[in-house]
């Protein structure tokens, strides 16, 4: 395990304390998850109450091992669950301070945010830092269907394209 891997194992047992009903990206296969130390960071706006491992999720991780970015750090502006469109918790300084953390730890040269929200929160954050944002389909839209998958998919080729 890597310094980077190490300081980031001691991070998500920090959120683990700190924030109630967290959740991290796991490492499946190939794709270290929130683990991943690569220059490509994945950011998600927050994870939702559901269970991580269907069809979208599948296809997000085989896509990120087809297209070599298998060792990107995956993450979540907001660490605890919630629902979709939910209040953000009253206290978002914590998540904020974990987030300035894990950029500190991976220094991404690529950041791609999953939707257009994550996208704008992450342009006006990191105005100045020349970390280069790019922005995709949430991986969910992958359910709506063959035509979406594919679309997500050639999303992904184009951000993840001339950052290996």
């Amino acid at each position: 395990m890597s310094a980077q891997q190490q300081q980031l194992e001691h991070l998500a047992q920090e959120i683990n304390a700190a924030i109630p009903n967290p959740w991290l990206f796991p490492t499946r296969g190939k794709v270290q998850g929130f683990l991943g130390t690569g220059p490509i960071m994945f950011v998600g706006e927050r994870p939702s109450t559901g269970n991580f491992g269907g069809p979208a999720d599948h296809l997000l991780y085989s896509l990120l091992e087809k297209f070599g970015a298998a060792d990107a750090h995956m993450t979540d502006v907001i660490k605890r669950r919630g629902l979709v469109n939910a209040p953000y918790p009253d206290d978002i300084a914590p998540h904020r301070r974990i987030f300035d953390k894990e950029i500190e730890i991976v220094r991404p040269r690529r950041i791609v945010a999953f939707g257009q929200k994550v996208y704008d929160l992450l342009q006006f954050s990191l105005a100045g830092s020349e970390i280069k944002i790019t922005q995709v389909w949430h991986y969910s839209k992958a359910r709506w269907g063959i035509t979406a998958a594919a679309t997500f998919e050639k999303q992904m080729q184009e951000a993840l394209d001339g950052v290996r």
